[in-house]
């Protein structure tokens, strides 16, 4: 009994159940999130201690510490100046916030160090995000059916929450979360027929797909489209699949654009909201903001005006809201758009630091895999992270605040852990 009870609590184990429970703390909340952060990093201290920087630091993870000392340092200069020469010298909250931060840095590091030391399993990460995405589907076509959901939460005709409650954020979960899914099920079902292999995978495809469309989260719908389009593309063996999957997913459109009339006006007011993002390219020339009818382009315009502001420094962490311009009515906690918020917050010299890590990453992961023949002994393990990333940095897309809990721990666990599977050579 103490055997199977050591080997249950064992640091492999542990460490396993950590990075297992990602996925699930993401339905749960914030609060969750953080404390399977925090715990991650405890047992990793316990256990590995002083091995932890052991290992090679490449361009990426030294532009990537770089990164997070500029956010340390602008919060501390910032602080300083606003507290002996400011209007508000009580005010350390983005101090404190920056300091706080630093929490992803060691996040980044630790799990480069498990990948590139084989101590966590990524296939039973995998299966979590496959039995939770499952979960979610499942829960938002039951609340499309019968109006709200297994847990009580009525939903919004246009945009359902699932078991996210006020939150609308149930097709963002699947994007991010559900591309595992698809992985995991050729690679359990290996040995298969391969017509099985296709059919349980485009099953889940379609589930994945319908459930995305009924969540109403418009971006999240594009950009798991452009995961999927894009590895098909890339891939050569998997090319002919290209056209089957586009006349798959425009049925599937025109099956609830036409047949449902709050999902026809939802997106095609997105369609016709499109357009307006030819005001990014001339927003010295905006002058009356109420031509401008969708409401992220006019957050990405108060970002833009806050940036002018201050365009080599920033103002530090979540300082957006604080440096809006007070005449402008679209000053929102942040701009809702990853790179308007860093230009932003962090000024142009942190913008060109994350936007090297980004290159780098781009050109070491992506780059050589499918372009210049360079193949990685991990195999398809890095193709959904290296999808993820894409998707996550895509320019336009309206998102979160960058230094939200939710957004950073996934945005570093992706970079992470395309970083070492990329350099992993066993």
């Amino acid at each position: 009994m103490l055997t199977i009870n050591s080997k249950l609590f064992s640091k492999s184990n542990i460490i396993n159940l950590l990075l297992l429970i990602i996925p699930i703390s993401y339905i749960a909340g914030n609060l969750i999130i953080n404390l399977n952060i925090i715990l991650l990093i405890i047992f990793a201290f316990l256990f590995y201690k002083k091995k932890l920087f052991k290992f090679d630091f490449y361009l990426v993870d030294k532009l990537i510490i770089i990164f997070f000392l500029y956010i340390f340092l602008l919060g501390l200069t910032n602080t300083l100046y606003s507290y002996y020469f400011g209007n508000d010298p009580a005010n350390f909250s983005v101090l404190i916030k920056s300091t706080l931060y630093l929490r992803f840095l060691l996040l980044y590091i630790i799990l480069r160090y498990f990948i590139e030391n084989n101590l966590i399993n990524l296939k039973l990460f995998f299966i979590s995000c496959f039995v939770c995405t499952f979960f979610v589907c499942f829960d938002l076509i039951y609340q499309f059916n019968f109006g709200k959901d297994i847990f009580g939460y009525v939903g919004d005709p246009r945009r359902l929450s699932g078991p996210f409650g006020d939150e609308q954020i149930s097709g963002s979960y699947l994007q991010r979360f559900s591309v595992f899914s698809l992985f995991l099920i050729p690679a359990i079902m290996k040995n298969k027929n391969k017509k099985l292999i296709f059919l349980s995978t485009l099953s889940t495809l379609i589930l994945i797909l319908t459930s995305m469309i009924i969540a109403g989260n418009r971006m999240p719908v594009a950009l798991f489209l452009l995961m999927m389009f894009l590895y098909l593309l890339v891939e050569k063996d998997f090319r002919k699949y290209f056209l089957p999957l586009l006349v798959i997913v425009c049925t599937i459109f025109f099956l609830f654009v036409n047949f449902n009339s709050n999902f026809k006006n939802h997106y095609g007011s997105f369609y016709t909201k499109l357009f307006q993002f030819k005001y990014l390219l001339n927003f010295e020339e905006v002058r009356d903001q109420n031509i401008i009818q969708n409401t992220y382009i006019k957050e990405f315009y108060s970002g833009y005006k806050t940036w002018s502001a201050n365009k080599y420094f920033g103002g530090g962490v979540k300082s957006f809201k604080i440096n809006c311009p007070k005449n402008f009515n679209n000053c929102a906690p942040h701009p809702h758009n990853y790179y308007l918020e860093i230009l932003a917050d962090l000024g142009f010299f942190g913008f060109l630091i994350l936007a090297l890590v980004f290159f780098v990453i781009i050109f070491e992961s992506f780059f050589k895999r499918f372009f210049l023949q360079e193949k990685f002994a991990n195999g398809n393990l890095i193709d959904p992270f290296i999808l993820l990333f894409i998707a996550e940095i895509f320019p336009l897309k309206s998102s979160g605040s960058f230094f939200t809990t939710g957004n950073a721990t996934f945005i570093f666990l992706v970079l992470s852990l395309s970083v070492a599977l990329s350099r992993k050579k066993i």
